[in-house]
Parts: structure tokens; C-alpha cells; sequence
């Protein structure tokens, strides 16, 4: 007789405990176009142009989202933007990168990696549900964007051949907002990660349509736009922006 209460209990957990765990998830692919420069060390290195001198171009990557809300508050936001950028140019400018000066003309390869991790817990705003009879749907919350950073440049000095680089970790908190327009099966979706410090910040925006095909499957494109400014952080100055476009595939649960 335990065993059989046991069970039972055990099937309405997951019974009636389950649809209240509302989400989603997704992946896409994503272009990205950077443009902007950084400055390595801060105080001696060249401001090196990632397209004039170092030719770095677009890249489509990969991406994935995970939404879950919970029967307790908060919700979680999982995000991660893996991005790697390639380029070969002969520079116009002598530039010094950490303790190497390339040269005028000299032919250097560089490769950037600035992968991006998002943690974000948020509350959804019930009030602009009721205001707008369900048209919208507002989140705010706290995000935490791990940046994996890691900065190559190959190219010859002296007729040898050198690499310099710097790799960099760091965890950036940032205020996290949402706000959707539902309408029938098309979905409008806005949202903005942001902090500010001391003459730095970095923010993220990004725009989304969705159509729902069935009653769990939505596809999406949309527009994502980043800005990072950065004086003297770990060595590291830099003004930089990403534009991206993506396309994305998800369900909903």
C-alpha cells in the first residue's frame, strides 16, 4: 500500500507540477559585420581598425536560446553567441599589438574570438498584460554576460614569423528588459541588455518577428545591434560594434 501512495503521488507531481513550467527554445544562425577598433596594451598600443587594417569581415554563426518560467520566481534566460572572425591584410599603418610593432605593409593574420554567454533572471510585468488585454507582455531582470575573449595577430618582423595575442575573461552585469507584441500567430519581440561604468559600457539590442507554424514551432529574423567602449579594462581599450541579422527555428512548451 505505501508503494501504490507513493506512485501516486508521484504522477501528480509530475501531472499537475509540469504545466507550470512554462518556455522555450531555440537556434539560428547569425551574420555578424564588426566594425570599430581596439587598443592593446591601453597606453602604448595602436588604435588598429578591424577592417582597414586588420580586414576582418562578416561571419554567420551558430546560436541558442533557452527561456524557462517557473512556478517560483524568477525566471531564467539562457543565451550563448559563439563569434569568430578571420582576416589576412597587408596593414596600411605600422600598428603595435602587446609587444610587437608589424610593420607598414607587412602581411598579418589575425583571428578574433569574442564569444558571448548570457545568464539573465527576470520577472515578467503582469500589469502590461492587463493594460493592454495581453497585446503585450513586459520582462526586466538582471543579466550576466560572460565574455570569452581571445586576440591573434601572426604576421613576420624581421623576417621571422610572430604571434602576439591576448585572451581575456570576463564577467559583465547588466540590466536585462523584454517586451513583446502578440497578436493572432505573429510576434513582435524586443530586447535590450545595458550597463555604463565609469566612461565604459556596453549594450545589446535586438529585434525579432516570429510566426507561429503549429501550436509549439515559431520560426523567427530578426536584428541585433551591440556597442562596446572600453578605456584601459584588463590592458584593454576599444570602441567596437556589431551588426547582426539572424534567422531562427524554435518551440514552445
Amino acid at each position: 500500500m505505501r508503494k501504490v501512495v507513493l506512485s501516486i503521488l508521484t504522477l501528480g507531481t509530475f501531472s499537475f507540477g509540469a504545466p507550470l513550467i512554462h518556455g522555450e527554445v531555440s537556434v539560428g544562425a547569425m551574420s555578424h559585420d564588426p566594425s570599430g577598433y581596439i587598443q592593446y596594451p591601453a597606453d602604448t598600443g595602436t588604435q588598429i581598425d578591424l577592417e582597414r587594417d586588420l580586414g576582418l569581415d562578416k561571419t554567420t554563426r551558430p546560436f541558442a536560446r533557452l527561456k524557462l518560467e517557473l512556478p517560483i520566481i524568477p525566471n531564467i534566460y539562457l543565451q550563448y553567441l559563439p563569434m569568430k572572425f578571420d582576416g589576412t591584410n597587408k596593414i596600411p599603418v605600422e600598428i603595435t599589438y602587446g609587444d610587437t610593432t608589424f610593420t607598414q605593409d607587412a602581411l598579418v593574420n589575425t583571428s578574433v574570438k569574442v564569444d558571448h554567454y548570457d545568464v539573465a533572471l527576470y520577472y515578467n510585468l503582469p500589469f502590461v498584460g492587463l493594460l493592454t488585454n495581453g497585446l503585450l507582455d513586459g520582462e526586466i531582470g538582471l543579466n550576466v554576460r560572460v565574455v570569452d575573449f581571445d586576440g591573434k595577430i601572426r604576421g613576420e618582423v624581421n623576417n621571422q614569423v610572430v604571434e602576439e595575442s591576448k585572451t581575456a575573461t570576463v564577467p559583465i552585469p547588466m540590466v536585462y528588459g523584454g517586451l513583446s507584441f502578440n497578436i493572432s500567430r505573429v510576434s513582435l519581440i524586443g530586447e535590450i541588455r545595458w550597463i555604463s561604468a565609469e566612461g565604459n559600457y556596453l549594450y545589446d539590442l535586438t529585434g525579432e518577428a516570429r510566426l507561429k507554424l503549429l501550436p509549439l514551432l515559431f520560426v523567427g529574423a530578426g536584428y541585433r545591434y551591440e556597442k562596446l567602449k572600453l578605456s584601459d579594462v584588463q590592458d584593454v581599450s576599444a570602441n567596437i560594434e556589431i551588426q547582426s541579422v539572424f534567422a531562427s527555428v524554435g518551440l514552445t512548451f
